[in-house]
C-alpha cells in the first residue's frame, strides 16, 4: 500500500529535475541585474522579469524539495522583484510602441510650429521642466490650416507623460534590486539547488521517476483545465476581463510545459509553440484594451492639466485629435486581433492539438506506473502482484477508509480505481484527497464527468428527479478547484502490463463509459468486448455489483461499489486480484454505515441518500420501495466465506 505523500518525503528524482530547472532561471535572473540598474536597454528588464516569472512558476511545483522557511522567503522575495520589474516593463513597452506610432504619422500631421510641443528636460518630473503648447496668441502667429487636426501633439504629450512615469518608477526598481541582493535570495537558491544536484550525482539519481511524470501530468493538466475554463467566452468579443484571464492561463500553461519539457523529448515542442502564439494574440488584445481604457482617463486628466496651466481648455484642441485617433486605432486593432484569436482557437481544436497534448503527458505516466508496479511485483517472494480493485466510492469516506485499511492488511501492492469518486455521499472533496494521497491509479467515471460539467449542462441534460439534481450540484460545489482539475485530467482508461498480463481499467466497458458489465451481460456481448479490449484482464465499475467471468481467455471483473452498493448488502465491496495465476476474490467490508448516513443528514442532503447506503440499494429502488428485496433478485449470488490471516470475512 502506498504511503501518504507526507510520509514518503520528496522524491529525489523529481527534486533533481526541479533543481536543474530552477538553477538555470536563477542564473538568468542574476545575469541581468547590472543592466537593469543602468536602465540603458529595455531588454535587460524584460529578460530579468521573464526569469523572475519563470522562477515564480517553478517554485510551487517543487515546494517539497526545499526547507519550508526557505521556500516561503524565496517566493516572497521573487514576487516582490517581479512586481517592481512588471510596472517598469509595462511602461517600457508602452513607450516603445508610442514612439513607433508617433514616427509613423506623416509630415502633414506635424503642426506648423515645427518642433515638438512636448520635450523631456532634466528628468521631466516638474511642470516647469516641460515645454508647453503654444498659447492661443502664439498659435495665431503660425500658419494653421483652418479645420486641420494635427495628430502628433497628442502622441507627443502622451509619450512625455509615459516617460515621466517611467523615470519615477526607476528608484523603485533600484530599491527592489538592492533588497533582493541584501536578502541573499539568489545565492541561497543557487546553493540549495547545487546541493540537490551534487547529492543526486553521488546517488546516481534519475529524473525519470513515476513521481516526476505524475507531477508533470497533474500540473500540466491543471493548467490546461484552467485555460479551458475560459472557453465559453472565446466567442464573446466584449468579455474583456475573461480574455485577460485566459491570457494569464495560457501563460501559466506555457511556463508549466516549458518547466517539464525535458521529460518528454520533443513531445511538448509543438504545443508550447502553439500556446505561445495563443498567449501573444491574447496579450496584444489585452494591450489594446489597456490603451483604450487608459486613453480615456488620460484625455480627461490632460484637459484638466491644460486648464490648470493656461487657465482655460483652449489649447487642448491641439491634443485631443491625436489622443482620439490613437484610441480609435487601438479599438480597431483589438477587433482585428480578436478575429484572429477566435480563428486560431478553432484551428487548434481542428488540428487535435489538445488531444495530442493530453496523450503526450499520459503515455509516459502510464508507462511509469507500469514500471513501478512491476518493480513492486519483482520485490515480492511471490512473482505475482496482489492488486486491490475499487470503484464507485461516491463520496463515502468511511467506506473508502475501511476498504483501504482492509486492503493494506491483506498485503495489496497497489490499488486500481474504476472511477465515480463523487455523488450522493457527504465527502466528495475528502474522498478525492484520500485517493490522491494514496497514489491510487484511477480513471474518471461518468458521474464524475457530469458533476464537473454541471454548470455547462443544459436543463435537458440534468437529472429529472430533484434529489439527483441536488446530489450533482452539491458535489460540484463542494469540490475544491484543485480536485476538480485532478478529476478532469484523469483518463477514461488506463492500460498496464504486469506479470505478463495486460490490464485495462475503465469505468463502464471497453466500448463505453456508461455500459454496464454484470452477470446479466450476454456471453456474446462479452466476446465482442473481449475482442475490442486488447487485454487479458478488464477491470470495470459502474454497475455497483460485484462480478467476475472469464470469456475467451479474457477476465472481466466488476469491482462492485465501495460506497454505494445496490445489491442489498450495505457493506463496502472491492476485489483483490492475483495475477499468477489469475484469481479474483470479492470482499465485503463492514464500516460505520450510520456515520455516513448521519453525515448526509448533517449536510442537509435528501433523506433518500441515507436510506440508500443503509439498505445497500440504488436511488431508484429506494424511491420505488424495493429496498426490502433480496440481493438474488438482481442476479447476484453471495460468494462463500473467505479465510485469510485467521480472519473470517464474508465475500
Amino acid at each position: 500500500m502506498a504511503r501518504s505523500r507526507k510520509d514518503r518525503g520528496p522524491d529525489p528524482g523529481y527534486c533533481l529535475f526541479g533543481a536543474k530547472n530552477l538553477i538555470k532561471q536563477v542564473q538568468a535572473l542574476n545575469a541581468e541585474i547590472d543592466g537593469v540598474r543602468q536602465a540603458e536597454d529595455i531588454e535587460y528588464i524584460h529578460r530579468m522579469r521573464v526569469a523572475s516569472r519563470r522562477i515564480r512558476a517553478a517554485l510551487p511545483l517543487f515546494e517539497d524539495c526545499f526547507a519550508p522557511g526557505d521556500y516561503k522567503r524565496w517566493r516572497r522575495e521573487i514576487r516582490q522583484i517581479t512586481r517592481a520589474l512588471g510596472a517598469a516593463r509595462d511602461a517600457d513597452v508602452q513607450i516603445d510602441f508610442l514612439q513607433e506610432y508617433r514616427d509613423s504619422l506623416g509630415v502633414e500631421q506635424t503642426p506648423p510650429w515645427g518642433e515638438p510641443a512636448f520635450l523631456l528636460h532634466n528628468g521631466g518630473n516638474e511642470p516647469g521642466e516641460v515645454s508647453p503648447l503654444p498659447s492661443p496668441a502664439d498659435a495665431g502667429r503660425v500658419a494653421i490650416v483652418p479645420g486641420q487636426q494635427y495628430l502628433r501633439p497628442g502622441a507627443e504629450c502622451l509619450l512625455l507623460r509615459l516617460q515621466q512615469h517611467r523615470r519615477r518608477l526607476q528608484p523603485d526598481v533600484i530599491a527592489a534590486l538592492d533588497h533582493l541582493i541584501e536578502s541573499e535570495t539568489v545565492p541561497q537558491m543557487q546553493e540549495a539547488c547545487r546541493r540537490i544536484i551534487v547529492e543526486a550525482r553521488i546517488r546516481h539519481t534519475d529524473v525519470h521517476t513515476p513521481r516526476s511524470y505524475e507531477r508533470a501530468f497533474f500540473h500540466i493538466s491543471m493548467r490546461l483545465e484552467e485555460l479551458f475554463s475560459h472557453e465559453p467566452f472565446v466567442t464573446m468579443p466584449d468579455q474583456i476581463e475573461e480574455h485577460h484571464e485566459m491570457r494569464i492561463a495560457a501563460k501559466r500553461l506555457r511556463y508549466t510545459m516549458e518547466i517539464f519539457a525535458d521529460l518528454y523529448g520533443d513531445g511538448l515542442k509543438t504545443p508550447i509553440k502553439a500556446v505561445k502564439k495563443l498567449q501573444d494574440l491574447l496579450g496584444d488584445m489585452h494591450d489594446c484594451d489597456v490603451w483604450v481604457d487608459d486613453l480615456l482617463r488620460f484625455r480627461d486628466a490632460e484637459r484638466e492639466r491644460t486648464v490648470q496651466y493656461f487657465g482655460h481648455a483652449g489649447p487642448f484642441r491641439f491634443l485631443e485629435p491625436g489622443i482620439s485617433h490613437l484610441h480609435d486605432e487601438r479599438k480597431k486593432k483589438r477587433d482585428e486581433l480578436y478575429t484572429a484569436f477566435v480563428a486560431y482557437w478553432a484551428e487548434l481544436a481542428q488540428e487535435g492539438l489538445w488531444e495530442r497534448l493530453r496523450e503526450t503527458i499520459s503515455v509516459p505516466l502510464q508507462a511509469s506506473y507500469q514500471g513501478a508496479l512491476q518493480g513492486l511485483a519483482d520485490g515480492r517472494d511471490d512473482p505475482g502482484a496482489l492488486l486491490a480493485l475499487i470503484g464507485d466510492v461516491h463520496a463515502n469516506l468511511p467506506a473508502l477508509e475501511a476498504v483501504l485499511e482492509d486492503a493494506r492488511r491483506r498485503g495489496a501492492t497497489a490499488i486500481l480505481n474504476t472511477g465515480d469518486f463523487v455523488g450522493y455521499g457527504a465527502f466528495p472533496d475528502e474522498v478525492v484527497d484520500l485517493v490522491r494521497r494514496e497514489h491510487v491509479i484511477s480513471v474518471v467515471g461518468n458521474y464524475d464527468l457530469r458533476v464537473l460539467a454541471w454548470r455547462r449542462l443544459k436543463n435537458g441534460q440534468k437529472p429529472k428527479k430533484p434529489a439527483k439534481r441536488t446530489a450533482m450540484k452539491w458535489a460540484h460545489k463542494r469540490l475544491s478547484e484543485e480536485n476538480r482539475t485532478y478529476l478532469s485530467a484523469l483518463p477514461q482508461e488506463v492500460r498496464l502490463t504486469l506479470g505478463g498480463k495486460r490490464i485495462l481499467v475503465t469505468h463502464g466497458s471497453p466500448a463505453s463509459i456508461t455500459e454496464y458489465i454484470t452477470a446479466e451481460t450476454p456471453v456474446t456481448r462479452l466476446r465482442e468486448l473481449a475482442h475490442m479490449a486488447h487485454a487479458d484482464v478488464v477491470v470495470t465499475g459502474h454497475a455497483h455489483r460485484p462480478f467476475v467471468r472469464e470469456v475467451d481467455g479474457v477476465w472481466f471483473i466488476n469491482t462492485g461499489s465501495v460506497g454505494r452498493p445496490d445489491d442489498g448488502d450495505s457493506r463496502a465491496c472491492y476485489a483483490l486480484l492475483d495475477l499468477d495465476p489469475v484469481s479474483v476474490c470479492h470482499l465485503r467490508v463492514p464500516y460505520d454505515v450510520e456515520a455516513a448516513a448521519t453525515a448526509l443528514a448533517r449536510e442537509g442532503l435528501p433523506e433518500t441518500f441515507g436510506r440508500m447506503i443503509r439498505a445497500g440499494r440504488s436511488f431508484d429502488d429506494i424511491a420505488d420501495g424495493k429496498q426490502g428485496a433480496e440481493a438474488t433478485a438482481y442476479g447476484v449470488t453471495p460468494a462463500p466465506e473467505v479465510k485469510r490471516d485467521g480472519q473470517n470475512d464474508q465475500a
